[in-house]
C-alpha cells in the first residue's frame, strides 16, 4: 500500500483541534460525519485531525450504530478493483502453503464454494464490489454455510449475532438466517462496502472484517505507521488478522486459475435453486407444508436453511418461507385449512453455582446443538458464569429428536 492509502484512512479518523464544536458531538453524530465513502475522502481529510481519542470515539459510534437494523447505505456505486498482489514474497508463500501444503483442505474449500459462486458472484456485481469478494467465504469460512467458530460465529460468511442483526439478518431461537447462505452474502455485501467506506482500501477494510472495524482502528490510533506493511507486521493486531489479506489473495489467485495448480476447473453450469416466496403466520412444521404441497420435507428444508426448529416462528411478523417454483398457489390455498402445530416449546434455566454445560445437557434430555441453536448469542465452547439465562427446547415427547448431522432436520 502506498503511503498516502495509509494516511488517507487515518484522515478519516482525524479531528483539528480548531474544530472545537467536535469536541460536543455524540458518538452516533460522528459515525454519520466519519463514515464518509472514498469519493468525499479529501473533504473529510482537510477536516479531520488523527488522534487516538478521537479513533476511540469513533470505535464507540461504531458500537452503538451496530444496534440499527438498517445501516447507512454507502455513497459509492461502483468500488475499485482488489490488488492482486500475485508476486509479492507473502502472497506467493500462502499461494504454495494452499496448492501443495493444504492441497487436500484448498480442494475441498474449492468444492464447496463451487454451487454458491453464481449467487456470490452475481451479489458482489449487484453491489458495485470486485468479483473476487466472491472467493473470501473460503477463507471465513471454507465455504461451508454451518460453519461455526469458537467465538459463536455463524455461517459462510461468520457473522457474530450483533453483526448480523445491525445489517438485517434475524438470529433468534426460531431462526438464525446466518444459516441462509443468500441473506448472509446480501449482508456480507452491505458490510463490506461500509468497511471499505471506513478505511478507504481493500488491505485495510478485509483485515478489518477478519478483526472487526474496533479493533483496527485502535491500532491505526496506536501505531505510528505509513505504509500497510507496518500496520500489518503490528504485534497489536493477531497473527490471524496480519495474514488475512494476504491468504486471502492466495486463494483468490488459486480460484481464478485452479487447472494452473492442478485443481479441476468450477462447472459454470452450476443448478441455481428457483424458488418462490409465501409469507406465513404462525407455527406450521416443515414436514407438514411439506406434505401439503407433495413435495420431499427434505427439499422444504434445504430451501429454508435458516429455520432452526424445522417449524415457522410462532411470533414476530409473517415469515417468508421460500417453496419450489409452481408450488406457491397450492400452498396459499391450503395453508388456511392447515391448523397451527407448536411441536415444541421452551424453558428458561438460570445458571446456578455448581452448574456445568454437561449437567444442564443431562437434566434436560438435550444436546449441545440443540442448546446453540435457541441460544445463538451464548458461546457453549466457555465456562457458563453463575446468573446467565439459557433457553432450554422441551420436547411434548421425551422420544421426539431433532436429527442432526452436517445438516439441520426436521423434528420428527
Amino acid at each position: 500500500m502506498i503511503p498516502t492509502e495509509i494516511a488517507e484512512a487515518k484522515g478519516k479518523f482525524r479531528i483539528r483541534r480548531r474544530s472545537a464544536w467536535l469536541d460536543l458531538v455524540t458518538p452516533t453524530l460522528c459515525l454519520v460525519i466519519l463514515g464518509g465513502c472514498a469519493s468525499t475522502a479529501t473533504v473529510i481529510k482537510e477536516n479531520l485531525d488523527y488522534r487516538p481519542s478521537v479513533a476511540n470515539a469513533f470505535s464507540r459510534a461504531i458500537s452503538l450504530g451496530s444496534t440499527n437494523k438498517k445501516p447507512a447505505t454507502p455513497q459509492l456505486t461502483a468500488y475499485p478493483p482488489i490488488p492482486i498482489e500475485e508476486n509479492t514474497p507473502r502472497v506467493r508463500s500462502f499461494i504454495r502453503n494452499y496448492a501443495y501444503d493444504r492441497r487436500e483442505t484448498m480442494k475441498n474449500y474449492l468444492a464447496m464454494v463451487e454451487k454458491y459462486l453464481p449467487m456470490l458472484r452475481t451479489a458482489a456485481k449487484e453491489n458495485g464490489l470486485p468479483q473476487e469478494i466472491a472467493y473470501l467465504v473460503m477463507l471465513e469460512s471454507g465455504a461451508d454455510p454451518e460453519a461455526r467458530s469458537p467465538a459463536n460465529a455463524l455461517g459462510m460468511w461468520q457473522f457474530m449475532p450483533a453483526t448480523a442483526r445491525s445489517y438485517g439478518l434475524r438470529v433468534d431461537s426460531w431462526v438464525d438466517e446466518r444459516l441462509d447462505p443468500k441473506k448472509s452474502t446480501q449482508a456480507a455485501m452491505l458490510y463490506l462496502k461500509d468497511l471499505y467506506g471506513m478505511f478507504g482500501c481493500w488491505r485495510l477494510a478485509l483485515s478489518a472484517y477478519n478483526s472487526g472495524e474496533n479493533k483496527l482502528n485502535k491500532v491505526l490510533s496506536q501505531e505510528d505507521a505509513q505504509e500497510y506493511d507496518e500496520i500489518s507486521s503490528s504485534r497489536r493486531l493477531k497473527r490471524e488478522t496480519r495474514e488475512f489479506f494476504p491468504r486471502f489473495l492466495a486463494m483468490a489467485v488459486i480460484a481464478k486459475n485452479p487447472t494452473k495448480y492442478g485443481f479441476p476447473t468450477f462447472n459454470e453450469k452450476v443448478a441455481v435453486d428457483k424458488h418462490e416466496v409465501v409469507p406465513i403466520q404462525g407455527s406450521y412444521s416443515l414436514e407438514t407444508l411439506a406434505k401439503t404441497i407433495d413435495i420431499p420435507s427434505s427439499r422444504l428444508l434445504e430451501l429454508n436453511p435458516a429455520i432452526l426448529r424445522g417449524i415457522t416462528p410462532s411470533d414476530g411478523p409473517p415469515y417468508s418461507v421460500r417453496v419450489p417454483v409452481g408450488k406457491k398457489d397450492a400452498l396459499v390455498r391450503k395453508l388456511e385449512f392447515l391448523p397451527d402445530e407448536p411441536l415444541k416449546t421452551q424453558i428458561t434455566h438460570v445458571v446456578n453455582k455448581g452448574d456445568s454445560l454437561s449437567r444442564i445437557l443431562k437434566r434436560y434430555q438435550v444436546n449441545r446443538t440443540q442448546l446453540a441453536e435457541v441460544n445463538p448469542d451464548i458461546n457453549l465452547h466457555r465456562k457458563l458464569r453463575q446468573g446467565c439465562r439459557l433457553l432450554v427446547p422441551v420436547y411434548k415427547d421425551r422420544n421426539q429428536k431433532i436429527q442432526k448431522g452436517k445438516r439441520l432436520s426436521l423434528a420428527r
